[in-house]
C-alpha cells in the first residue's frame, strides 16, 4: 500500500498526454503510471484535473503584512516606509508572528511549497523581526519551506555599525540570506552592495537586494552588482529584486546591464503587484523591470507577491498565480508556460532550491498542488483554485479546508 495515491491527474508541462496515477511514499513520488493497482492510505480521484509543480513565492515581507487596517494605504514608497517606520519599534514578537502566520496559511492553501521572507534587522528593532520569522519557519516546517533574509531597511546608514552587527547576529541565528536596498542610497549604493556581498562571502550566505526600486533613470546599479557578484565569486547566489529603474535606462546602458547580469548569473525577481501600486504615480509608467528584455538576454526572471495588505500594497492574498497573472498583463507577456515557471522552477532557482522540468517522476520530491481545471486550461489565466496540496508527501490541504479561523459554513437547519 502506498501512503497517498492521486488517480487520474494531468501533470503540467510533462510528457504525459493522458491522465495518470501518482503514488507517494514518504516524502517522494514513487510511481507514475496510467494505472496503479496498489491502493493508498489516502486516495483522491481527481478526474483529469491539472497537477501543478510546487509553487514558490520568492519575495515576501511577513513582518509588514496585514497592517493596512492599522496604517492605511500609502501614496508612494516613501510614505509607505514612513507609515511602517512609526509603528515598527512598537511591534511585539507575538504580533509579528500572528500576522505572519495568517499569510503563511494563505500561501499553503494556494499550493506554495517554499516562501522567502525579508525580516527587518537594525539597531532599533534588533533581532525581534528575525526571531519571529525563524519561529514561523520552524512552526510550519512540515507544511512549507520558509527562507529568511536578514534585511537592513533603507534608513540604516552605511556607518551605523550597531545595525551592521545586528545583521551579522541575524545570520548566526540561521537566516539564509542577507539583504538591503539601493534605491534611495544615491552614491552610497555601490559601497552598500560591496559590503553586503562581503558579508555573504564571509558567512556563506546568499544575497537578496532590493535593487533600484525607483523610476529615477539616474539610479542604475544592476551592472555594478553584476560586476561585484563575479568579483566575489557569488555567481548564481545573488538576487536583484524590483529593478524598476532599469526600464527607463538608456537602451545601451540597459543592454549592458542585462549582459553583465546574465554573465554573473544574477537572478531578477519582478514584483508587479507592489510596483504597480507604488511606482509611476507621477509619470504614468508601469514601474516594472523590463522582463521581456531580461529574459531575451538570458537572465533568470522570477515573480513574487512582495507585500500583502499593508501600506506598501493594500491588496494581495499570497497567491503567486495572482502575481504571475499581473506580471503577464503589465509586462505584455502572454506565454503561459513562462508565467507558471516564474512562480515555480525559476523562482526556486532564484532562492537556491533545486528545480526540474521533469518534476513528476519516481524519486522526485512529493511537492505539488492540484488545480481545479482541465489539462488544457491555463491555471494562471483562470487563477484556478488549488483544493489539494501535497508537501513532502504530506497532504496539507484537502477539498473543503479553509485558511480562515472561522467556524465551518453550515446549511440552515429546517424546522
Amino acid at each position: 500500500m502506498h501512503d497517498v495515491v492521486i488517480r487520474g491527474a494531468s501533470p503540467w508541462g510533462t510528457r504525459h498526454a493522458q491522465p495518470v496515477d501518482v503514488a507517494v511514499d514518504g516524502a517522494a513520488i514513487t510511481s507514475v503510471a496510467a494505472s496503479i493497482s496498489e491502493s493508498g492510505g489516502e486516495e483522491w480521484h481527481v478526474g483529469g484535473r491539472l497537477l501543478l509543480p510546487a509553487l514558490v513565492d520568492p519575495h515576501h515581507h511577513l513582518d509588514k503584512a496585514c497592517l493596512a487596517d492599522r496604517l492605511g494605504a500609502a501614496s508612494d514608497l516613501a510614505d509607505a516606509r514612513a507609515r511602517f517606520g512609526e509603528l515598527r519599534p512598537h511591534l511585539t514578537r507575538e504580533d509579528l508572528q500572528q500576522r505572519g502566520e495568517r499569510v503563511i496559511r494563505w500561501a499553503i492553501q494556494h499550493g506554495v511549497a517554499a516562501l522567502r521572507t525579508h525580516a527587518d534587522v537594525d539597531a532599533i528593532v534588533g533581532l525581534r523581526h528575525v526571531e519571529a520569522a525563524l519561529a514561523l519557519r520552524e512552526a510550519f516546517a512540515d507544511r512549507i519551506e520558509i527562507q529568511v533574509v536578514a534585511f537592513q531597511p533603507a534608513g540604516v546608514a552605511l556607518s551605523d555599525e550597531a545595525s551592521w552587527q545586528k545583521l551579522e547576529d541575524a545570520l548566526r541565528l540561521g537566516c539564509e540570506a542577507v539583504g538591503g536596498t539601493t534605491g534611495s542610497r544615491g552614491r552610497e549604493a555601490p559601497a552598500l552592495m560591496e559590503r553586503m556581498l562581503q558579508v555573504a562571502e564571509r558567512t556563506g550566505r546568499r544575497v537578496d537586494l532590493h535593487l533600484d526600486e525607483t523610476l529615477d533613470p539616474a539610479v542604475q546599479n544592476l551592472a555594478e552588482l553584476a560586476r561585484l557578484t563575479s568579483r566575489h565569486g557569488l555567481q548564481g547566489r545573488v538576487v536583484a529584486s524590483h529593478c524598476c529603474s532599469l526600464s527607463v535606462a538608456a537602451p545601451a546602458q540597459r543592454a549592458e546591464a542585462i549582459r553583465l547580469a546574465a554573465e554573473a548569473s544574477v537572478h531578477v525577481i519582478s514584483l508587479p503587484l507592489s510596483n504597480l501600486y507604488l511606482q509611476g504615480r507621477d509619470s504614468g509608467l508601469r514601474g516594472l523591470a523590463p522582463v521581456a528584455e531580461l529574459l531575451a538576454g538570458g537572465v533568470n526572471v522570477a515573480c513574487g507577491s512582495d507585500n500583502v495588505q499593508d501600506p506598501f500594497l493594500p491588496a494581495g492574498n499570497a497567491d503567486p498565480l495572482l502575481a504571475a497573472q499581473t506580471l503577464g498583463l503589465a509586462a505584455h507577456i502572454a506565454d503561459p508556460r513562462y508565467l507558471l515557471e516564474a512562480v515555480s522552477f525559476r523562482a526556486a532557482r532564484a532562492i537556491g532550491l533545486s528545480a526540474s522540468a521533469d518534476w513528476c517522476r519516481p524519486g522526485a520530491p512529493a511537492r505539488f498542488a492540484l488545480a481545479d481545471c482541465g489539462m488544457n486550461d491555463d491555471p494562471v489565466a483562470s487563477l484556478a483554485p488549488r483544493p489539494l496540496v501535497v508537501f513532502n508527501g504530506r497532504v496539507v490541504r484537502r477539498p473543503g479546508d479553509s485558511a480562515c479561523d472561522l467556524p465551518p459554513l453550515r446549511a440552515p437547519q429546517k424546522e
